[in-house]
């Protein structure tokens, strides 16, 4: 239920009760009488949702970024609406809300909610000790899920979909990256899980997407999980289409759409995570991205696809 339908709900049932026992010629006052007792207490419950949605705004990285307009979105939206309740509201009550209202025992579908939840409330209340045994009951049940969450706010989403992006050495030609997208989308379209494959190379129409020659976004929708192979999954797919899309020159990269465009948003680089090695010459800084992989390669943790990413950022900030 939406903040003005609540406030017009307050109001009308004050007014419902008012006029059981007040005559028609005194309505005008009953509304405002109404509007004053309830207006209050309908401004700060308002006020309450609206605080509790301040803990989003402290969200950082990719939750932030997703959940921070949702956030900005209720706030302002409630808060309006307390300031509706207690201002417009009333005004309008005064003009449209005439004649004699129907008591909300009268309502049928008020009645048959209320039998309901007086039955539940009698069955509580009498077997007192049952209740409380059947909630401390679920909640022994959910301790074993709060145990296995974890610390990661929100885990990866499978999008459906996977996003290829290699990426080729500074001076490619167009003839020769055209040859080699196509290739790539030969090889992809070889695998049964894959519905679809859309792959673009260069700068695009937007100005907000400047990319490279050397830069290809290869889209890969895949199929239905059912249509997979017996027990084929997410990562083994991945792993099976970047050993065989091992070209010499480029350093793939296997992400989702979404996600893709969030890590670039919060880092500006294609993960969530880069590192950045900058030296006198590029000899020096390519031994020390090949120390670096290995280290990287070592971490349990660590996306095995990561350290191609890396090695190309190597062979790109030499200064």
């Amino acid at each position: 239920m939406s903040a003005p339908s609540a406030s017009t709900n307050g109001l009308v049932d004050r007014l419902t009760t008012a006029q059981t026992q007040i005559p028609e010629a005194e309505r005008r006052r009953i509304l405002l009488d109404s509007a004053k007792q309830v207006g209050p207490a309908i401004f700060f419950s308002l006020v309450i949702i609206v605080v509790s949605f301040l803990p989003v705004f402290l969200l950082e990285a990719q939750e932030g970024r997703m959940f921070r307009p949702l956030a900005w979105t209720k706030t302002l939206a409630v808060g309006f609406s307390s300031v509706l309740a207690i201002t417009l509201v009333p005004v309008l009550m005064v003009l449209f809300i005439r004649g004699r209202l129907t008591p909300e025992s009268r309502n049928p579908l008020s009645r048959i909610t209320q039998v309901v939840y007086l039955l539940v409330l009698r069955l509580c209340l009498r077997f007192r000790k049952t209740t409380l045994l059947l909630n401390l009951l679920f909640l022994v049940v959910t301790l074993p899920l709060a145990l296995h969450i974890g610390s990661q706010f929100m885990p990866p989403l499978f999008e459906g979909s996977s996003l290829y992006m290699p990426t080729a050495l500074p001076g490619i030609s167009i003839a020769q990256a055209s040859q080699l997208l196509q290739e790539q989308d030969k090889i992809i379209r070889t695998f049964p899980e894959v519905d679809t494959v859309f792959g673009s190379i260069g700068r695009s129409d937007s100005a907000t997407d400047n990319a490279p020659l050397d830069m290809y976004d290869t889209t890969v929708m895949l199929k239905p999980r059912s249509q997979w192979r017996p027990g084929m999954t997410y990562e083994k797919l991945i792993q099976e289409m970047d050993a065989k899309l091992q070209f010499p020159g480029l350093s793939n990269t296997w992400t989702m759409p979404v996600e893709n465009r969030l890590d670039m948003e919060l880092t500006g680089i294609k993960t969530p995570l880069g590192l950045k090695i900058q030296g006198p010459n590029l000899e020096g800084v390519q031994q020390v991205g090949a120390h670096v992989q290995q280290i990287l390669s070592a971490i349990p943790r660590c996306d095995p696809f990561l350290p191609s990413v890396f090695r190309k950022a190597f062979t790109s900030t030499s200064k």
